[in-house]
């Protein structure tokens, strides 16, 4: 007879062979704890802000449509004239934000005190930039009349008093952040007007001084004293600047940029003012970017945000970008053969640049 094996012992396996449950259970926890330890550093990470502010190219605006005229006729344009413009925001990057601007050609990273002085709130900062362009825009519209012919005065806003002398003859009846704006009854537009009439005065008179205070007008009464360091010269014991001057024009025109703040709109704004007022179109069907403060003198300034500017001018497909003579380099640098790049030094230059363009 043939001895029978019992088959069933030869096809198990040995207890301690099998494969132990217990690790792949930790193993699975262990990463699920590091992925989860991986998301708390995640929103740690989203959370935790650096001193750097991005400058990116921001909206390019055709400056020839907001601009209004009313008195005298104005013309439309075959052309278009571009501002340009950046975006910048006021708070700390997070490190991610840090990041993709990082890894942006386009967008250039700069520490947050060269922008925001330490103690300026992003409303203060807005603020102050929207102030900024409304003086651009009167800048704009004072040299672009002046090359038309128009005669145009100048309007002085005060005397502004940055300083009360303790123990003077002003101490606790003037107060710093007060404007000046009339002697005795005369109008006081500048701070020179105010000396000329403080020095015309006597040691001991009684003066009436009226300020802006807040917006309101005040008439206050004050001895003036006499100059510690010039013996005979009367004063009123405050330290004084200009209160910014305005223009007045003999016509009225109006500029409406929204909310886009900052100077360095003023060249273009100023030309499209001159185009509107001028029945030959000086773009003669082209279209033509740039950026660029004004002086009062007509002088192009300068400006922040170049790369960014030229990447805008490349992006709504004009044909040239005008920029300050001392932005030409990295402008040019930047556009490549993508747009043609103008230098320009005055408002004159802009104009000349426009009569070498044959009509489209």
């Amino acid at each position: 007879m043939c001895a029978m094996t019992d088959v069933s012992s030869t096809i198990e396996a040995p207890t301690d062979a099998l494969p132990d449950p217990k690790p792949r259970r930790s193993r699975w926890a262990i990463a699920a704890a590091s992925l989860l330890a991986a998301g708390f550093v995640l929103i740690l990470l989203a959370s935790v802000k650096v001193p750097y502010l991005a400058t990116s190219p921001g909206p390019v605006l055709e400056v020839q449509g907001i601009v209004e005229v009313e008195d005298v006729p104005s013309f439309a344009s075959e052309g278009e004239l571009f501002l340009l413009t950046i975006s910048r925001g006021s708070d700390p990057l997070t490190i991610f934000e840090w990041f993709e601007a990082w890894r942006d050609p386009s967008v250039d990273l700069v520490k947050r005190e060269l922008v925001v002085p330490e103690g300026t709130t992003s409303d203060e900062r807005r603020r102050r930039n929207l102030e900024v362009m409304q003086s651009s825009q009167q800048l704009a519209i004072a040299v672009a009349l002046d090359r038309l012919g128009y005669d145009i005065s100048v309007v002085g806003n005060g005397a502004y008093i940055s300083e009360v002398t303790g123990g003077g003859p002003a101490d606790g009846i003037v107060l710093p952040d007060d404007i000046i704006v009339g002697f005795d009854g005369a109008p006081v537009e500048f701070v020179q007007d105010l000396i000329d009439a403080v020095r015309a005065a006597e040691i001991g008179g009684t003066i009436t001084v009226t300020i802006d205070r807040a917006d309101e007008l005040e008439d206050l009464v004050l001895t003036l004293g006499e100059s510690p360091t010039e013996p005979g010269v009367p004063l009123i014991g405050v330290m004084l600047t200009d209160a910014g001057a305005r223009f007045e024009f003999p016509i009225d025109v109006t500029i409406d940029a929204g909310s886009i703040g900052g100077p360095s709109a003023g060249m273009m704004l100023s030309l499209a003012v001159y185009n509107r007022l001028t029945e030959e179109d000086i773009t003669r069907g082209h279209r033509v970017a740039g950026t660029g403060s004004l002086t009062a003198e007509g002088g192009v300034q300068r400006i922040g945000g170049i790369r960014q500017k030229v990447v805008g001018a490349i992006g709504i497909g004009a044909e040239y970008i005008l920029v300050p003579e001392g932005d030409f380099a990295a402008a040019a640098e930047e556009a490549g053969d993508d747009i043609d790049v103008i230098a320009v030094g005055t408002f004159d230059d802009a104009l000349s640049f426009f009569d070498t363009l044959s009509p489209v």
